[in-house]
This record gives structure tokens, sequence and C-alpha cells, in this order.
């Protein structure tokens, strides 16, 4: 498969993650263990100048360094890193595939154009990525297995010049390639390290003389074969997953990670036009079971400074059991953005809308103590209304509503004072489905003092007072 390919390799994903949570705090020197070998695998430049290097065992690092910070290698902490790489490059090339687990392919040829040559290209895609804060290095070929051999080789170089790409990657170590240990063993033993000794041996003695294996991976490194390649597309639903670079004891202390989660989200969000009316935050005690709670924004919110607030004042309430290790911020439900429309003449408003300080009063005494009167389909003034937790506004239907007075009593009381009949009758008669069936014939009536009241009639002539007009 030919055509201009460039292979970005993150060496240390997982580290540049933890190290990114470092700006407001002193440093220590930092690795990352693979569990089953207790060998370390990454680690910060802090660690090299202590003497610790890569594949050294855990208890010489230690030994090197007293005050060693260590963390174990998690495959899942790599795996969201390389996906917000992805979707941040999605902003700016369209053909990305995870090539490896470590690793990104950019299919570049369709692209040059648009940007008006590679320099250009490359200089938006080196923007991106070191505002990411990661360890990388690329290479840049005509198929994609040979980007993937000079990134691997630390080429980091870009250049359309053929003759240059091919005369470096004849220069690449057999060691780095895909090839199995045993092969290079066995090609290393006839004297054969570099990748530009297997050139001149045509892919049909190779395959005699070796293996098959090699005589295909020759084939795709060369172009000669083509190498099947799966373009990635982003995820419709946001959860992004962090480990915290120290352990918090403190839950108020949690709103600096939080941020950059929510960093991530708004990007998510902005990407899209969307907006979202609830995040869900997990937090991954210790010694206990991890303690999920949910922030809600009625009218529907990306930005951070916004859930921010809404957070720092949901954790007022929450209390840890053990510190927290890690953080997971997911959004289940995002729609898309409507602007807000505004009326010229409603005069001058303050700075927070309903919904908004609705959000706010949510957030600092729970969703359950703030509620708001509803209209409900029944006929009887008793159940007309009923508080709700929910604060969108109410759609008109566009039928006339029959007057209602602003105060209902609690009970209707016997009318015990001389009243004018000035409207009515209006019937009401339901209820027959439940046990508070009602039959009443009300009116509204005028007191000699001026006041207006809402009174019925029973079928047995009996008069109550059930409500005062305002």
């Amino acid at each position: 498969m030919t055509g201009l390919w460039i292979y970005l390799h993150f060496p240390q994903l997982q580290l540049d993650s933890l190290l990114a949570q470092q700006e407001r705090e002193e440093g220590a020197a930092l690795v990352i263990v693979e569990q089953s070998q207790v060998q370390v695998t990454q680690l910060s430049q802090l660690a090299i100048d202590a003497g610790i290097c890569q594949g050294m065992s855990l208890a010489a690092a230690t030994t090197l360094c007293g005050d060693l910070q260590v963390h174990p290698y998690q495959a899942r902490i790599e795996t969201d890193k390389l996906t917000e790489v992805a979707d941040k490059l999605y902003m700016l090339t369209s053909d990305i595939c995870f090539f490896t687990e470590t690793g990104l392919l950019l299919r570049i040829h369709t692209m040059l154009k648009l940007y008006g040559g590679l320099d250009a290209y490359w200089l938006a895609i080196q923007h991106q990525l070191t505002s990411l804060k990661v360890t990388y290095h690329y290479g840049i070929a005509l198929t994609p297995l040979a980007a993937k051999l000079l990134a691997l080789n630390h080429w980091d170089k870009i250049t359309q010049d053929h003759l240059k790409i091919q005369q470096h990657l004849m220069r690449c170590s057999l060691q780095l390639s895909e090839l199995d240990n045993k092969t290079v063993q066995k090609l290393n033993r006839v004297g054969i390290r570099q990748l530009g000794q297997l050139v001149n041996i045509p892919l049909v003695d190779i395959a005699k003389r070796f293996t098959y294996e090699l005589a295909e991976y020759l084939g795709r490194l060369f172009g000669e074969q083509p190498h099947p390649v799966e373009f990635y597309h982003p995820t419709a639903r946001f959860e992004r997953y962090v480990e915290l670079l120290y352990e918090i004891s403190s839950s108020q202390t949690l709103i600096y990670p939080i941020c950059q989660l929510l960093k991530a989200m708004e990007q998510f969000l902005v990407l899209r036009d969307q907006l979202t009316i609830r995040i869900n935050l997990r937090l991954h005690q210790r010694e206990h079971e991890a303690l999920d709670f949910s922030v809600g924004a009625q009218q529907g919110e990306y930005r951070v400074a916004v859930w921010q607030r809404l957070i720092a004042l949901q954790l007022e309430h929450v209390t840890l059991q053990s510190p927290v290790s890690a953080l997971t911020l997911s959004v289940d439900d995002a729609h898309v953005r409507i602007p807000e429309k505004s009326d010229l003449f409603s005069g001058k408003q303050g700075e927070l809308t309903r919904l908004q300080l609705m959000a706010i009063l949510q957030a600092k005494l729970g969703e359950q103590a703030v509620s708001s009167p509803v209209f409900v389909n029944d006929h009887r003034p008793e159940r007309a209304n009923q508080s709700s937790n929910l604060f969108h506004s109410q759609k008109n239907t566009g039928t006339p509503q029959p007057m209602r007075p602003t105060f209902l009593l609690p009970q209707p009381i016997s009318l015990n004072q001389k009243v004018s009949i000035e409207h009515g009758p209006e019937r009401i008669q339901t209820g027959w489905w439940d046990s508070t069936e009602i039959e009443r014939d009300y009116f509204i009536a005028r007191t000699p003092q001026g006041q207006w009241h809402w009174i019925f009639r029973t079928p047995e002539q009996q008069w109550f007072l059930h409500g005062i007009f305002s």
C-alpha cells in the first residue's frame, strides 16, 4: 500500500499522563513498573538523573533513589491517552489508524493539498501534539511498516525526498522490526543485522532460505504487497479515566484533577457542538468501593468553569472513606446545542438564567431539596399541580385555562359570610377511577369588602370557600 504515511510512536503514554499533573507542585522521580517481571518500563527525567534505566529491577531502582514514586503499568491508561491524542489530531487529519498499542498511523498524501504542502501540515500536527504534552518519535515513508520502522529508530525527520527516506530505512536495525526474535537471531548468525543487507536478496530466495513470514514482511515493507489498514472514527460517548499522581484524601482537593477531565470533555463537546445536562463522576478509593455521583445542569452546559462550580458545591457533601487514587468522568446524554433566544424588550436580566440558578441550588442542597410546581392532567383543584425536580419550561398547549385563584386553602372551609355571585357555575365532576371522586359547582364570588373568593356548592347544597384571588 504505497502513498505517504507518518507513524507516531508514543513510548511513555502512562508516564506522560501522570507528569501532566505536576504543574502545581514539585515532582519526584517517577517510574512505571511492569508487574509480572517487576521491571522499570517507563521513567521520568529525575529517575534517569538518579541512575535508573529502562529494564532495571524495582529493587535496584529503589536502592538508587530512596524517594522513588512507583506506579504499576496499566494498559487502560495508555489506551485512553492514545484515544485522546487521536481525537485531538482528528481535528486536523481524517485518516488515522490505531496501528499498535503505542502508535498512530496517519495517511497524509490525501491532506497535503488542503494544507498547501507537507511543512504546513506537519507544523499543525506538531502544535497539537505539543499541547497534549506527550513524548513521541516519528517517521515518514511510502508504506505504513516503513514509517513505523523509521519512527522506532527515532529518525524524527519529515521529508518527501524518497532517496533520503530509502537511505535511512536501509540502516534500520532488524531488532526493531516486526520479525520475531527467532528469525532475527537466525539472520544475525549469517551477518544480516540491518534492513539494507536484505535488499539484494530476492523475496523468493528469502522465503526458501528463511521463512515465508519474512518474505511477506519485506513485501509489505516495500509496498510490493498490500497492507490492510482500518481507520479510526471518534466515539459518540465521552468517558475518560485518569490515575492520580498522588492519592488525595480531601474531596475539595480533587477539583484540580477533575478540571483536567473537564477540559477534555469541553473539547469533546465543542467539536460536536453539543451540550450535556448531566455528567457522572466516579472516585476510585484505595480501600473501599468506588464512590459514584452525578451533577446536573438543567439548561445544558459544556464550559469547564460552569461544571467546576457545580462539582465544587457537590463535593462539599461528599465524604471519602479512603484516599482517592483515580477518577472517571463520563457523559451519557449529549444533545446538539441550540442558541439561546432573548427578547429585545424583555428588560434587564440577571447574570443567571432560571435553569442555571436551579442547577446551582441543586448542587448545593441536593436534587430532592429543590422543586418547582408544575401542572398535571387532573381537573381536581387539589391535584391540579404537583412538585417536580425537573425544571424544563412547560409548553403552551394553546387551550384557554379557566380562571383560578392564586391561593388555595389547604382544605375547603364552610362559607359563613354573605357573597354575591359574579361568575359561574363551572362544574367539576371527576375522580371516579380512585377513592377521591368529587362533584362540585364552582363560582367566582365577591364579598361586601371587595374580596374575590372561589367557592363551590355540593350536590347537598352546602357551600364552601376553596380559594382567594389576589
